[in-house]
């Protein structure tokens, strides 16, 4: 009896075979064997044959190659830290800054604390070095400035410093509104704007805190105003001759009487001229650091950038009017 049985199965095994070698067999579905999901050792094999597939090709050597063994985290982050090291290296063998892509941290700037220490040295003088108690002398001198300009009312000396209160934030404005996209933490629209009424005081703290773009900019990439107002040539020209103006009427005004005159307002009589004497001081020694950034940004040598700047009012308006334009 057994050994029929045995005969029987080699006798099955032989018309299987025989029926397996031809191309039309199909496995009939009582014979059909359930896939059975793979084990932990044969899904790790799977998954490093993967790994290696689809690893990048090594041409450190000129052959491309690569390795069938599974990287491990602990390699990965080894050769992501010799890259990275390699790239530092290359970027500061070509000249280039290795600290590009980390993020500007102001108070590590020596020019910005230079300009902190000047925005408190004014606060402070403002609150404790000005004449005290003028208020109602300051409105009636606002008062004659705006209702009866430029006729000899106020002191000529005056007249023209805090007109030119009112170039040097628009000049401000030319220069910083290309680099203002997204600048943090304050907007550089409402510190430019607040300056015009404020000076300094509203714009130190973007002077301080903001990062520096000296990278050219696409003009087409720039706001509406900033495209067509501040990078303006008839813009330019109208804050030049406007402060040629006020050059001419101050130098043509000077005379020992109107010296003393504004003597009197600086010491004794008005806050508001005080103040904004040495606010007009300020803006200026601050204008250098924009101006030199603007020059980088046109691909123009910042060398001459305090050459601009060491004339008040009258030299950033003749960089706004001879810069060359941004690139579409």
């Amino acid at each position: 009896r057994a050994h029929r049985r045995r005969r029987r199965r080699r006798v099955i095994a032989r018309a299987l075979v025989r029926d397996v070698s031809r191309k039309d067999y199909k496995r009939p579905r009582a014979c059909s064997r359930r896939r059975r999901a793979p084990s932990r050792g044969e899904r790790r094999v799977m998954r490093a044959m993967t790994n290696a597939m689809t690893m990048p090709l090594s041409t450190s050597r000129g052959v491309a190659s690569a390795s069938l063994r599974p990287q491990s985290r602990a390699c990965a982050m080894r050769r992501a830290t010799r890259a990275r090291f390699a790239s530092s290296r290359l970027r500061a063998a070509s000249g280039e800054s290795v600290g590009e892509s980390e993020p500007f941290v102001f108070y590590k700037d020596p020019s910005r604390l230079a300009i902190a220490a000047a925005w408190l040295g004014l606060g402070s003088f403002a609150a404790l070095g000005a004449p005290s108690g003028t208020a109602a002398f300051d409105m009636e001198l606002v008062t004659s400035l705006i209702s009866a300009p430029f006729s000899g009312s106020v002191n000529p000396l005056f007249e023209a410093l805090f007109n030119s209160l009112g170039i040097v934030p628009a000049t401000y404005a030319c220069l910083l509104m290309p680099g203002a996209k997204d600048q943090k933490p304050l907007p550089a629209a409402l510190c430019i704007g607040a300056s015009f009424a404020l000076g300094f005081f509203a714009l130190g703290p973007y002077l301080i805190t903001r990062a520096p773009r000296p990278a050219p900019v696409a003009k087409s990439s720039l706001g509406f105003v900033t495209r067509n107002v501040w990078e303006s040539k008839l813009n330019a020209v109208a804050l030049t001759a406007f402060a040629i103006w006020l050059g001419y009427y101050g130098v043509s005004n000077l005379s020992p009487e109107n010296i003393a005159g504004f003597a009197a307002l600086f010491k004794e009589q008005s806050m508001l001229a005080c103040v904004s004497t040495c606010d007009l001081f300020v803006l200026s020694l601050a204008m250098s650091g924009a101006i030199k950034e603007d020059m980088q940004r046109r691909n123009v040598d910042p060398t001459n950038a305090v050459a601009f700047a060491s004339l008040p009012v009258l030299g950033p308006v003749l960089w706004l009017l001879t810069r060359p334009a941004l690139e579409e």
